[in-house]
């Protein structure tokens, strides 16, 4: 079968492409981006010079897209995982089950894989300097991921109040993002990563569990009983 000079072209255009993003992400996160020039980009990329601007009209928008794009590969992962780990988890541990699989799917990308070290670098640059939209980490990720979450909570503990949840989620994610910022920095053994893992799993889920009993009604139940 003969393939047209059209989808060749294509083809040559998308793997350009392809290169760009990963040659910007290995060099905004080794030096950000205003230390990144767009020859050196190019250059890594085996690209010609006005490349960058024919795909994504300058660097700080190939800047952006290189995010996005990584933000969307983890995106679908995470709510792949909770998805899958909805389907198949039942029992009285089915929390700790949905939460465990959870981190990991979490931390596993972000500091294993090459594109997740490089992302974790490109996280930190840009909080200390921002440049990317306004909202682009709650819309592309974060609020998906929470939304996807939550729900799978309410699912396995119905009786929880979703508000809670709500909440109860943000933190949880929160220690996440704090443990993969830590263990980023001190390079950590796999084998400590578990324990970290187990150590907020059990400590999320209890927390959780405990949004069904706030301390008010506790300590009502405790005084009638006296």
């Amino acid at each position: 079968m003969l393939t047209s000079p059209h989808a060749t072209a294509g083809e040559g255009a998308r793997a350009t492409r392809d290169r760009l993003l990963d040659s910007a992400e290995r060099l905004f996160a080794q030096h950000g981006l205003a230390a990144t020039s767009v020859r050196e980009i190019t250059a890594e990329a085996g690209a010609n010079l006005a490349a960058v601007n024919y795909h994504f009209g300058g660097k700080h928008q190939l800047y952006v897209e290189s995010f996005r794009r990584r933000l969307g590969v983890l995106r679908e992962q995470r709510i792949a995982t909770i998805t899958e780990t909805l389907r198949r988890t039942r029992g009285a541990r089915a929390l700790e089950t949905l939460l465990r699989a959870f981190a990991e799917s979490f931390l596993d990308p972000l500091l294993v894989a090459e594109g997740g070290r490089c992302l974790m670098r490109m996280i930190q640059r840009e909080m200390l300097d921002p440049e990317l939209p306004e909202g682009m980490f709650e819309g592309e990720l974060v609020g998906p991921v929470r939304a996807s979450l939550a729900e799978a909570v309410l699912a396995i503990e119905p009786d929880l109040p979703a508000d809670h949840v709500r909440r109860a989620v943000e933190s949880f994610i929160a220690q996440l993002l704090h443990l993969a910022r830590t263990l980023d920095r001190a390079g950590a053994a796999r084998s400590e990563t578990a324990a970290h893992i187990e150590h907020i799993v059990r400590f999320s889920a209890a927390g959780f569990r405990a949004c069904a009993h706030p301390p008010g009604r506790r300590a009502r139940t405790r005084r009638d009983r006296g």
